[in-house]
């Protein structure tokens, strides 16, 4: 299904060269008027027990780290912002040494699904900058098959990110479909960290 309006900042989407990490040219993903909202994490109630979405709709969603541990950052983002009050919060922090952080996020009853979150690196030297997206749509193996780029990189303030996964037909009506970002470069150490807020997965009702 094409995809109608644009979104109001730019979606940079990386090569997923490891060796050359060279981004092209900005490219922009389009959400549909028929696009529902299947899940949002504003990470404002600041609760690391409290996993789940502040909507969902279906049960099961819910979000896992791997590092050293997770806490909130007191100035979260209002780029990618749900509902009427513009309350920016707070926004999730992954702390070094870090790996992966997944998104558990079931798509029963829907397709086109595409995934959008704001973005950033505590400095250039000390958070991840280089990030890459899989996904799994069988809760085990994670592919980027859905992704022509699935390497981006983030800068020390926040941005848009969007991922479109309408090209995998087996992501849709989906209980197990997942998505794992993967720190790849500056997250051994042990200072430094990744910030997200507004993640949000987006689709059309089956």
């Amino acid at each position: 299904m094409k995809r109608l309006i644009i979104l109001l900042i730019p979606v940079i989407i990386f090569s997923a060269c490891v060796k050359d990490r060279i981004p092209p040219a900005p490219q922009v993903v389009t959400t549909s008027s028929n696009d529902t909202l299947m899940y949002y994490w504003s990470f404002n109630n600041q609760d690391s027990s409290n996993r789940a979405p502040d909507f969902g709709v279906n049960s099961g969603a819910t979000f896992r780290y791997y590092a050293s541990y997770i806490d909130y950052y007191s100035s979260g983002s209002s780029i990618n912002l749900i509902g009427p009050i513009a309350d920016t919060g707070s926004a999730l922090r992954v702390r070094n040494p870090s790996d992966s952080l997944v998104f558990v996020m079931p798509t029963t009853g829907y397709d086109s699904v595409v995934m959008q979150f704001a973005e950033e690196a505590s400095s250039t030297s000390s958070g991840s900058t280089i990030n890459d997206i899989y996904y799994t749509t069988d809760g085990v193996n994670y592919v980027s098959t859905a992704l022509a780029n699935n390497s981006y990189n983030v800068g020390i303030a926040y941005s848009l990110f969007a991922f479109d996964f309408s090209s995998d037909p087996n992501v849709n009506n989906n209980p197990k479909f997942a998505v794992k970002i993967v720190f790849a470069n500056n997250n051994t150490g042990t200072s430094g960290n990744d910030r997200f807020d507004n993640v949000t997965l987006q689709g059309v009702r089956k």
